[in-house]
């Protein structure tokens, strides 16, 4: 199967969760620099990851636009609707889905339940025949699963078409290739299934019911406008069921029996890995109707509908009741008669890497994982176990920063190192100004010592500003100039609450030198204008008792010495507008 580029990653929304590594049965998602992305050759287009991402960042192809030319061009387009479309999209009842579709442009509207019936009959016939264990071929994403990952079981998977396919096939038969044929479903798989050579051809494209959806709300047909018309060609049976667990036995007339020795209905990825497992240990069970989402098809990637699978299931089971135009036996076995029901499935083993116990020695250790004991395997980083993992890592599949506990550590580690190198006094107190711990800036700041933490911040300070900013009486962060006499100590102190830990960071740079500094000047400045002052009486006097004989230089002496206690007065001024 090809499914290449079916399911992508929107770079802009993938927020590095894991979320998608964690769900994804296959672990088919790379990660690339903090980035998901699907590996198409591992996937098996399940859509797990696009109903799980809690950012919506995994899409699946749009071929919207695609059919959109279709139903617009020359060429006559019949659409094949999956027998689910009644829970997904239960307001158009009674009629009205198959006349809404008309007005989007398709020629005639159809069911793929009648496709189902056809498998159904076909798969009885073939358990009836061939007496060893069977797996049923109408889930895509199943049939490739067991493909790529479980190949000596490939043979177990029954050699039919999928209803989708069989529809297809008759419908082009009964109406000529010149008809196109849309299928319409909740699977992603549908579109990989498409384009798979073994069944290429068939079907011309896909839309899921998301798409669909898209191009109802962006048409211009109203509800109350449509008039109630019935699905062209045969009349859907039984096979109405096919979406639900144990649909392809209702379907066939097995029997509603699910307890039956020889039967068993499964869905989900951890069942069909336990019918794996049971198979190649020797099953009793003849046929395993398996679908890989669980639930069944009424819990496919592509609903986009927001209800549950319960209330999904009723509405299946509603419509089926209400049926009235079911199609004979002998129109089924007409148009079995006409399409080539059975298919080739070959295997297609994923080639994984063979690694060594050192190379996965060498990734757990560069983790700080040197013991079993350290070997959390807390699933963080989307993996089952910390081997698992590694061998991620050494398949190109994942990235050793990853594992969140040992990323935690390391910024952690980090984090203290930057505080204890810190040139500022750092300290945290929490919500009782209680010490929860300090750097060794701050201690030797304040000739602190081990003993302080658990002690109160008011041993050594005032901590009234610590109070305000938990209290919140003040802004979140305080920031002034404080001095300390008895440390010999004036900061700049910057205090401020951390929210979500209920604690209070108080930081102190170291400013008393600077001050120190600043004082010297002063004192420079106070006895140079005091000498200055000095000096002008001197020459005052002096002045007076030999004015007659200095004249002119006297005046000029005391012009110098005004203009140099000018200006030691300004630059005086100047410190003191700069201190403030």
């Amino acid at each position: 199967m090809i499914g290449r580029g079916i399911v992508t990653t929107n770079k802009a929304r993938c927020r590095d969760c894991y979320r998608c590594v964690r769900v994804c049965p296959v672990k088919a998602i790379r990660i690339s620099e903090g980035q998901a992305h699907v590996d198409a050759s591992r996937c098996v287009v399940c859509g797990t990851c696009v109903r799980e991402c809690p950012q919506k960042a995994k899409q699946v192809r749009n071929d919207l636009d695609k059919v959109r030319l279709m139903v617009e061009g020359s060429t006559k387009v019949i659409a094949s609707v999956a027998p689910s479309y009644v829970a997904a999209f239960p307001d158009y009842g009674g009629g009205l889905f198959p006349a809404l579709l008309k007005t989007l442009g398709f020629a005639m509207v159809t069911e793929t339940a009648v496709g189902a019936e056809m498998v159904a009959r076909e798969t009885a016939l073939l358990v009836n025949e061939e007496p060893y264990t069977h797996i049923s071929s109408a889930c895509p994403a199943l049939v490739d699963f067991i493909s790529k990952y479980h190949p000596s079981v490939v043979g177990n998977i029954t050699p039919i078409v999928s209803p989708m396919v069989a529809h297809a096939r008759y419908l082009k038969t009964r109406y000529g290739d010149d008809y196109k044929v849309v299928f319409i479903g909740p699977c992603p798989a549908k579109k990989a299934e498409a384009e798979d050579p073994h069944v290429g051809g068939a079907v011309d494209a896909v839309l899921t019911y998301e798409e669909l959806r898209l191009w109802i709300e962006g048409a211009s047909a109203r509800k109350d406008q449509l008039i109630s018309a019935d699905f062209d060609d045969i009349p859907a049976s039984l096979a109405r069921l096919f979406p639900l667990e144990g649909g392809l036995a209702e379907s066939a007339s097995m029997g509603p029996n699910l307890l039956r020795q020889d039967f068993a209905a499964i869905s989900g990825s951890s069942e069909v890995m336990e019918m794996l497992e049971n198979i190649k240990s020797g099953s009793p069970i003849r046929l395993f109707e398996a679908l890989f989402c669980p639930g069944g098809c009424i819990n496919g990637a592509c609903f986009g509908d927001g209800r549950d699978i319960f209330r999904r299931r009723n509405y299946v089971l509603q419509h089926q009741k209400r049926a009235q135009n079911q199609g004979s036996d002998e129109e089924i076995r007409a148009a079995m008669e006409c399409v080539k029901m059975r298919r080739a499935i070959s295997e297609n083993p994923v080639e994984l890497p063979q690694v060594s116990e050192e190379a996965i020695r060498e990734v757990l250790a560069k983790t700080g994982k040197t013991k079993p004991e350290d070997e959390l395997n807390c699933g963080a980083c989307g993996y089952a176990s910390c081997r698992d993992n590694a061998v991620a890592v050494l398949s190109g599949m994942a990235e050793q920063n990853m594992c969140l506990p040992w990323m935690r550590k390391v910024a952690e580690r980090k984090a203290d190192q930057i505080i204890d190198n810190s040139p500022n006094g750092i300290v945290i107190v929490d919500s009782t100004l209680r010490v929860v711990d300090f750097n060794p800036a701050f201690g030797e700041m304040f000739a602190a010592t081990q003993g302080l933490i658990g002690k109160p911040l008011s041993t050594i300070m005032d901590p009234d500003d610590f109070e305000k900013v938990l209290a919140g009486t003040v802004d979140r962060i305080v920031s002034k100039e404080v001095s300390f006499p008895s440390y010999h100590v004036s900061a700049s102190m910057n205090v401020y609450r951390l929210e979500d830990e209920d604690l209070v960071v108080g930081i102190f740079s170291n400013i008393s030198r600077g001050t120190e500094g600043l004082s010297r000047l002063d004192r420079i400045r106070e006895e140079t204008l005091s000498h200055a002052e000095e000096v002008i009486k001197k020459q005052m006097t002096m002045a007076q008792e030999i004015a007659g004989i200095l004249g002119e230089t006297t005046s000029e002496t005391r012009v110098l010495l005004r203009k140099l206690t000018d200006l030691i007065k300004e630059s005086e001024d100047q410190n003191g507008r700069s201190k403030d």
